[in-house]
C-alpha cells in the first residue's frame, strides 16, 4: 500500500467516526431537549392558581391590599400575583408547587392580630375556547351539539347580535366552542364541510 492509499483509508476511518459521533450526539440532544419539555409541561400542569374564599360574611376583596399582601407573604413568602375576582373572591398564582400545597391547606390569613377565616381552593384548567365563523343559520343547535359530540366539544353557543333596525337579538353566523382538553384544534366539521378553529378572544371589561 502507498503513501496516497493509507492517507485515503484513514480519511474514510475518519469520516465514518466523525458521522457516527455526530449520530450520538443528535440522539442525546434530541433526548435531552424532550426530557426538558415533558418537565416543563408536567410543571405547568401542576402549579394551578389557588381560589381564596371568605369564610367571615365579608368579601376577601373587602380587605385592605396591605393586610392580604402580608398575610399571604407570611403564609407562602413572595408570590406571583393576587387579583380580586367578580364574586369577592381572590386568585392567587404561587411562584412553585410547595407554596400552593402551603396555600391549599391554609385555613386562616393572620396580619396584626386581625385573622379571616378562609377556605383554599385549586382552579381547575378549563378547556381550549375556540370560534368558527360563517356557520349557516339554517343549521339548528340540536344539529350543532349532534355534529360536536364526538369532536371533544364540551359546549358550544351561536353568538347573537342586536341589529340597528331593530332591539331583537339575532342569531350571527359565529359559533363558540369549549373543548374538553387545553389542546385547540384546527378544525372542526359538520356534515360534509370542514370549519377552521379560531383562538377566541373574550371582549374586555369595562
Amino acid at each position: 500500500m502507498d503513501d496516497d492509499d493509507l492517507d485515503t483509508s484513514e480519511y474514510y476511518r475518519d469520516a465514518q467516526s466523525f458521522r457516527a459521533l455526530k449520530k450520538r450526539k443528535s440522539k442525546t440532544d434530541s433526548t435531552a431537549d424532550s426530557g426538558e419539555s415533558c418537565s416543563k409541561q408536567n410543571k405547568a400542569v401542576d402549579l394551578l392558581p389557588v381560589i381564596l374564599e371568605s369564610k367571615t360574611g365579608r368579601e376577601v376583596k373587602a380587605y385592605s391590599l396591605v393586610f392580604i399582601h402580608n398575610c399571604l407573604e407570611k403564609c407562602i413568602g413572595s408570590y406571583k400575583s393576587c387579583s380580586p375576582l367578580r364574586n369577592g373572591n381572590l386568585i392567587v398564582k404561587c411562584c412553585n408547587v410547595q407554596q400552593m400545597t402551603t396555600l391549599l391547606q391554609c385555613t386562616k390569613l393572620t396580619d396584626g392580630g386581625v385573622s379571616v377565616e378562609i377556605a383554599a381552593s385549586s382552579l381547575r384548567p378549563l378547556g381550549a375556547r375556540g370560534v368558527i365563523y360563517n356557520v349557516p343559520l339554517d343549521i339548528s343547535t340540536d344539529d350543532l351539539v349532534v355534529c360536536f359530540a364526538s369532536q371533544g366539544v364540551k359546549f358550544m353557543k351561536r353568538f347573537r347580535f342586536k341589529s340597528s333596525d331593530s332591539s331583537e337579538l339575532k342569531d350571527s353566523k359565529s359559533v363558540f366552542l369549549q373543548f374538553t382538553t387545553a389542546d385547540l384544534p384546527g378544525e372542526v366539521k359538520i356534515g360534509y364541510l370542514f370549519f377552521r378553529v379560531k383562538q377566541y378572544v373574550p371582549t374586555p371589561l369595562r
